[in-house]
This record gives C-alpha cells, structure tokens and sequence, in this order.
C-alpha cells in the first residue's frame, strides 16, 4: 500500500494538476485519490455521497470538479472530504477508503494527522499557508514551478523543477517510481 501527499504553498499553485499528472503517469498503481478542503465546495452531483456535507465520492469523470478530474486522469477513485476547522477526520477518511491499496491525498493538512510513504510539496507561487510550512518539515521532495524561489527551502530537500503543474519531469517521475517500488 503506498500513501503518497501532494501538498502546496497556496491556492491555485496547481496541486490538482500535479495529482493528475502523477495518476496519469503511474496508473498501474489503481490510486484513489483525495481532497481535503477547509472551503464550501458544491461537486456536481450528491447522488453519492458519503454523508451529508463532510464526504463526497465523485462519480463522474471530467473536468468540473477536482474529483472528476482525478477520474478523467485514471484514478479507480476519488472523494472530497470536508473538513470543518482545522481538524482532519483521519478515522472518517479511513473508513471511507476501506481496503483501497494506494492513495494519492491533495491536501497540507493530511501530514498532520498521517505519515506518508511519499510526501510532495508543490511550489509555484508566493503564498506560503501555516500548513505548508509543516508539510515541508516531512516532505521528501519539492517540486518547483514557474522558477520560483527556493531560498527558504531546507538544503537537504530533493528538489524537482517542472514547466508546469502538469508535466512531470524524467526526472521526477523516475525518482517516484523508485520510492513507490519499495513499498
């Protein structure tokens, strides 16, 4: 089972297009994928829902909704989670991933409460949210766009540069198939 955590400095930064591109690359890993938001967020549909407000479970590829993104990318599939205050609901996301063998989660706040195989920390823009800087104590690599300044980067971090969110490197790509491998 591989947990691998996309996080990013901001909003917008492109950590939905960096999950698609990984799902996209790496399919033979059959991921479901997860979004934890601190926002409202209305998915398309609710036919499927996991409980009223807090879960969703996208049904739906395409490119509405960051879950149906994820399923238009290949993912076997993908929820939303709700989250209310700061709080991440582990032991909900848990029950609701069941026996699912590897999860790609796009969220900061999920290294807080959870120890990832693969943690990535997405940088592209100038915004640098509180739970960003805690998951760039436990990311193994940062990925880098748009050439954005990396000053401020622990100098041991692996560090990855991209021209855009969704294109990922040789490089990169190679590296994570070597990480998820020994899993």
């Amino acid at each position: 089972m591989a947990i691998l955590v996309v996080g990013g400095g901001g909003k917008d930064v492109g950590k939905t297009a960096l999950v698609c591109a990984i799902i996209r690359a790496l399919r033979e890993f059959e991921w479901t994928a997860v979004k934890i938001t601190g926002h409202d967020y209305e998915p398309a549909s609710r036919e499927h829902s996991l409980s009223d407000r807090e879960f969703f479970e996208e049904t739906n590829a395409g490119e509405e909704t960051d879950t149906a993104r994820y399923l238009a990318a290949g993912a076997r599939r993908a929820l939303l989670v709700t989250r209310t205050g700061a709080e991440v609901p582990i032991e909900k996301i848990k029950n609701a991933i069941g026996s699912d063998r590897n999860i790609i989660f796009e969220s900061n706040r999920i290294a807080d409460v959870l120890r990832p195989d693969v943690c990535l920390a997405l940088i592209g823009g100038q915004d640098r949210k509180s739970s960003f800087e805690r998951l760039l104590r436990v990311a193994d690599a940062a990925v880098v766009t748009h050439r954005a300044d990396t000053s401020e980067l622990p100098g041991d971090l692996t560090k990855f540069e991209i021209e855009s969110a969704d294109q990922l490197s040789v490089e990169l790509l190679d590296w994570l198939r070597q990480k998820l491998a020994t899993l």
